[in-house]
């Protein structure tokens, strides 16, 4: 480490009584703050070419700059995503058709597709959308959205799609070690407009500062209270917080309350938490952002989603969030499955499709037979569109998406 960095190193260490503490510790506490931001500066280093326009990088190295955020800031990145689709339950049209749908919020399903929609979304983010595995996953999405035809519209499409971008700045903004720099913002979106054009959104805002506009207009009117908007909040809160232990339950409901602004709390009908829960929530999250920036060395490889190739040729997971899901059986699951000990709704098994998943069987069971070729067919067809230089390329959203 150089003199000048050491000296800015131990400036920017604040609040730590350095006379009181050994010097191993002060070589270390050095050592973490400065490793913990050689990977923004390596990242501006690399695509300096991009500082002073971003908007003129392609979707391949927005993907390359995405990778390279994510190894910094994962958990709140992917925290403020999960986030992001909750407050789409905002937008009183689109939540009645997921109640319609039932999957959200039965009890049966509800668990398996919110599994499958991280799986898809985890094929699609960190595989890129050139790769086989995130073409047939982003295909596999428009056939389940093409199913229901108009009932979904392109507005819709876009606002979620913007949530998805603009979410997890926001809690990394706000919560995290590091703010984003303006070349991560930037790619982050440029690589969901790509996405969206793969789907065949329309009228997607070309710049990250036109969606924050966008994203503003299109709430004053379409996010408005409605009960199939409490229907789907409760459901995926109730499943967030399965196993949680009764007495518990209301403060934990009410911490989840937190993760919303005041606005969408009333579209959504929930009740406001108190000011000291919100207080404690804001300052847990503060301080785990100061430890990580002060006392944790940085992570040194890719953020990996815990996705493996078996040998049977299938893929299957190490990590799940409510339902084992596609993770094999080991002889513990197996005996723990036989002795009916522990709870079975988290072990493995071949009703949760242990055996592993492809990406076009992902979403409803009763679907996987009926969408497989067209689903496959799909993907040939999205590889062409994606050789001719995809939306930028093509010049247009992909319109075979939603047929």
């Amino acid at each position: 480490m150089e003199p000048l960095q050491l000296a800015n190193a131990m400036q920017t260490v604040r609040g730590i009584p350095w006379v009181f503490v050994p010097i191993p510790l002060v070589l270390y506490l050095l050592t973490v703050r400065y490793l913990r931001f050689q990977n923004v500066r390596k990242l501006e280093r690399r695509y300096s070419k991009y500082l002073n326009d971003p908007y003129s990088m392609d979707y391949k190295t927005a993907f390359e700059i995405f990778k390279l955020t994510l190894r910094d800031v994962p958990f709140m990145f992917l925290f403020g995503t999960q986030w992001a689709l909750i407050k789409s339950y905002g937008i009183a049209s689109g939540t009645k058709l997921l109640v319609q749908t039932g999957r959200l919020t039965n009890k049966a399903t509800v668990g398996k597709r919110s599994e499958d929609t991280g799986a898809l979304l985890g094929e699609v983010l960190f595989e890129s959308i050139d790769s086989k595995r995130g073409l047939v996953a982003l295909s596999k999405i428009n056939w389940i959205h093409g199913r229901y035809g108009s009932k979904i519209t392109n507005d819709e499409l876009v606002h979620t799609l913007a949530l998805f971008v603009l979410e997890p700045h926001r809690w990394v903004e706000t919560y995290d070690w590091r703010p984003l720099t303006r070349l991560e913002k930037v790619a982050h979106f440029i690589y969901w407009k790509e996405i969206g054009n793969r789907m065949g959104m329309q009228n997607i805002p070309s710049t990250l500062e036109e969606l924050q506009t966008w994203t503003v207009e299109y709430e004053k009117t379409a996010m408005v209270y409605a009960e199939s908007n409490r229907m789907c909040y409760d459901a995926t809160v109730q499943l967030f917080l399965r196993g949680t232990p009764k007495f518990l339950l209301p403060l934990m409901e009410q911490v989840s309350s937190c993760f919303l602004e005041g606005y969408v709390r009333d579209t959504m009908g929930i009740p406001h938490p108190p000011q000291w829960l919100q207080s404690a929530v804001d300052s847990i999250f503060y301080f785990r952002a100061w430890l990580l920036r002060n006392f944790f060395l940085p992570r040194f490889k890719e953020f990996n989603m815990g996705i493996y190739k078996a040998s049977n040729g299938r893929w299957k997971r190490t990590k799940y969030a409510f339902e084992p899901w596609y993770v094999e059986e080991t002889l513990w699951s197996k005996l723990q499955r036989r002795l009916n000990f522990g709870n079975r709704t988290t072990t493995p098994g071949p009703e949760f499709m242990s055996q592993g998943f492809l990406p076009e069987e992902l979403g409803p069971t009763e679907y996987i037979e009926k969408s497989r070729a067209p689903v496959l067919e799909h993907a040939k067809e999205m590889k062409l569109y994606a050789e001719q230089g995809g939306g930028v390329g093509v010049g247009c959203p992909f319109m075979l998406a939603r047929r």
